[in-house]
């Protein structure tokens, strides 16, 4: 008979070891479901976001501009531009592909507002790219704002607010 006592010692030993195993495993289990899933993630520095921006970053090439320029000297003078855009959205690709025809217009209308003997300034390229990045921005505000709220017009936008990052001139030629 002294046996069945140390059996039932033994048996509640086992299941002693076996409920610590489970709190130990289902623990590890809730620890690591907080590591992945729920802890904070660290903020990124300025520099890391910036990094992380350019990787999405992509150029969209417009087909070449050509068109005459306002002349002092009494000769007609054309201007020849290649432009290509910056972006960091994928979908405005698609965007400017729709726009194309406006986007054109839009720029022909600012490049033959161009005098033939100022253009080729430094500066007023510098400007030139300025004001050409802020009027496609507002195009695609104006758009937006269109498809939001019916035909009512949207404010417009800055250059450096909407989809189009940069205007860049891959080349320039004044005749």
């Amino acid at each position: 008979m002294a046996e069945k006592p140390a059996r039932a010692k033994a048996g509640k030993g086992k299941w002693i070891i076996v409920a610590a195993l489970v709190v130990v495993i289902l623990g590890g289990g809730a620890g690591g479901v907080w590591w992945f899933m729920l802890r904070p993630k660290p903020q990124l520095s300025a520099q890391q976001l910036a990094a992380q921006r350019e990787k999405l970053a992509h150029y969209i090439s417009l087909e070449p501009f050509v068109t005459n320029v306002l002349s002092q000297d009494g000769n007609t003078h054309y201007l020849q531009v290649k432009i290509d855009l910056k972006t960091y959205e994928p979908k405005a690709d698609e965007e400017v592909k729709t726009m194309t025809p406006e986007i054109r217009n839009t720029i022909l209308r600012i490049l033959a507002s161009q005098e033939a003997s100022k253009v080729s300034t430094v500066a007023v390229r510098e400007q030139l790219r300025k004001e050409i990045q802020g009027a496609i921005n507002q195009l695609f505000a104006r758009e937006s704002g269109n498809a939001a709220h019916g035909a009512s017009p949207a404010k417009p936008a800055t250059g450096e607010k909407g989809p189009i990052a940069g205007v860049y001139f891959t080349a320039f030629v004044v005749q």
